[in-house]
């Protein structure tokens, strides 16, 4: 398996953090944007994954959450955060402002 090259690792984030997961985009319109369409079915979808050059659809993405697993790279996520943290390679935070669920007060 290939690894692009980051580690993703969960935090806690303090009650009193800008980070609002409700302002997170859909999984749909996340995906959208990748060039995946998710349409209305619930469950996983197979699709080309978005991480490595791959031929085959080999990227589960679950709909209802944005969660997902490549079968062929092994790249993983709980959510449409993590794809973007580990698409951009970025940080948590830079990740929450550019999808919108960061909140400046």
């Amino acid at each position: 398996m290939s690894s692009i090259g980051l580690k993703v690792t969960s935090i806690d984030i303090p009650k009193q953090s800008k980070f609002n997961r409700k302002k997170l985009p859909s999984p749909e319109s996340f995906w959208a944007s990748q060039g995946i369409t998710l349409k209305s079915q619930q469950g996983w979808i197979m699709a080309k994954c978005v991480f490595h050059d791959d031929h085959h659809a080999s990227l589960g993405i679950k709909t209802e959450t944005g969660g997902f697993f490549c079968h062929a790279c092994g790249v993983k996520g709980g959510d449409v955060l993590t794809a973007y943290q580990l698409l951009l390679r970025c940080d948590f935070v830079t990740a929450a402002k550019a999808l919108g669920a960061w909140e400046e007060k």
